[in-house]
């Protein structure tokens, strides 16, 4: 009898043993994720998430004692960007592997949010002076000279910046002006602001290009945003102080970390309900998916700790101690396979190029003009054929001219044109280029900047390009 006893305890512990080591091992699997950094906007540090390592956490110590609240890092994962504050006004890139600064551009104003272009050409860093401020700015940085290419105005106090999927917009909430701006990424252009909740801190926007979501901190709401109508389509009551906003890779779900309740609320896109609420740590700050959307991690400001959840079943996995005040994580835009999601705006297919007005110069002479979309694959072989110049980076516009007599080849219009817009600003091409030299019906190509002293040629959704063209002689 002790014998058959002593047998089914063996038999039951070697049962448990090998049911425990399997959910181990499936847990151990669950917590994989790319090698991630938080920004510790207290105490000036990064603390850098490895699972792979016996100890995930390490902490690398900046030359710095604050952080900006945004964080982002280069597609390659090679560089952090960071900002150092409303005290620092700076924004700087660290080499992971070497842990040195490789580069640093000073503002007058406090940097905020950062975020990246999904080739990782430009930075954009909204700059304001604090909560209450008016004013503020997004700053765009040429990743490759660390030199600021344009100033955009957006809504007062810019905070937390996003940039869709597809590398076409720039989404900014703009905490002290009540508004989510809508910035174009070629044009620098500011399509549309949105008046939402009071204090949007972060706005997320879905991978499949239909919604964006505002966290609207002292209204404890989200606004949910038509991305194609630029319309709020409904505002939903969440947790107390929602600060963080996120939305899950596959686009269902969306999912906020609410301040005061300390707590996350998940959210069905479809239906616009709340799904479940999870209650994690003092102070949900941020919260952001990994790339395969099997694991949510969520900061937390008070108890300075991130806090793993389970996206399948919503429980918390595991907690780890960060650094003081951690803020933003740089798996935001993360994608599992580096693939873009270009609903309905696919960046190869043709578009219908974007008039630009062209003024009449003379009596008997038809004047064209079509700003070249670099979205358009023929377009971008042609500006970079004819020109030599990255599409993107500049304003390539064709100009077609027509006579019955006379020989308007003969006619220097390299001296004579330029592009305006309807403030009053004007600017020279930095190249003219000759495509057909019939005499009556000739072909020009432009190329423009498109700033001027890194003011946007086109500011608003009420902005417009011109060419003119000023008195010459024959």
């Amino acid at each position: 009898m002790n014998k058959r006893r002593l047998l089914f305890l063996l038999s039951s512990m070697m049962i448990i043993g090998g049911i425990a080591a399997y959910f181990l091992q499936e847990r151990s699997v669950a917590l994989s994720s790319p090698i991630f950094y938080v920004a510790n906007a207290g105490d000036g540090t990064l603390s850098m998430i490895d699972f792979e390592q016996k100890n995930p956490v390490q902490s690398i110590v900046l030359n710095t004692t604050e952080l900006s609240h945004g964080i982002a890092i280069s597609p390659d994962e090679t560089i952090v960007y960071y900002g150092t504050g409303f005290q620092g006004k700076s924004l700087q890139a660290i080499a992971i592997e070497t842990k040195e600064i490789v580069n640093e551009i000073i503002f007058e104003e406090g940097v905020h949010g950062i975020d990246i272009h999904p080739t990782g050409e430009y930075l954009y860093v909204s700059l304001m002076a604090g909560l209450g401020e008016e004013g503020g700015r997004l700053a765009v940085i040429d990743t490759k000279t660390f030199e600021e290419v344009a100033t955009i105005t957006t809504g007062d106090g810019p905070a937390h910046v996003s940039v869709t999927n597809d590398g076409r917009q720039i989404w900014v909430a703009n905490v002290n002006g009540n508004s989510i701006s809508v910035v174009d990424v070629y044009t620098f252009q500011v399509l549309a602001t949105i008046p939402v909740g009071e204090v949007p801190n972060e706005v997320a926007v879905s991978p499949l290009l239909d919604f964006a979501f505002s966290a609207n901190v002292r209204s404890n709401t989200i606004s949910v945003i038509d991305m194609n109508t630029y319309e709020v389509v409904e505002e939903l009551e969440v947790g107390e102080g929602v600060h963080g906003v996120t939305v899950s890779p596959d686009g269902k779900q969306v999912w906020t970390a609410n301040n005061h309740s300390n707590d996350v609320y998940v959210i069905d896109v479809e239906t616009i309900t709340i799904v479940e609420t999870i209650q994690t740590a003092s102070y949900a700050n941020h919260i952001s998916f990994s790339p395969d959307g099997d694991l949510a991690f969520v900061t937390h400001r008070e108890s300075n700790n991130l806090v793993v959840i389970d996206t399948k079943d919503y429980s918390i996995v595991k907690e780890m101690k960060l650094g003081k005040e951690p803020h933003e994580m740089t798996l935001k835009g993360m994608m599992l396979d580096g693939e873009l999601v270009t609903k309905d705006r696919d960046v190869n297919s043709s578009e219908e190029n974007t008039l630009v007005t062209g003024e009449v110069f003379a009596e008997g002479v038809d004047v064209q003009a079509q700003l070249l979309s670099p979205f358009n694959l023929e377009n971008q072989e042609l500006i970079t054929d004819l020109a030599n110049v990255n599409p993107f980076d500049y304003y390539a516009i064709v100009i077609d001219m027509s006579t019955h007599s006379g020989d308007l080849m003969s006619i220097p219009f390299e001296e004579s044109i330029f592009l305006a817009n309807n403030e009053g600003d004007e600017i020279s091409p930095i190249k003219w280029l000759v495509v057909n030299e019939a005499s009556h019906h000739p072909q020009f190509m432009a190329i423009f900047q498109k700033t001027k002293d890194k003011r946007p040629m086109l500011l608003n959704d009420t902005s417009y390009l011109k060419l003119t063209f000023q008195p010459f002689i024959n």
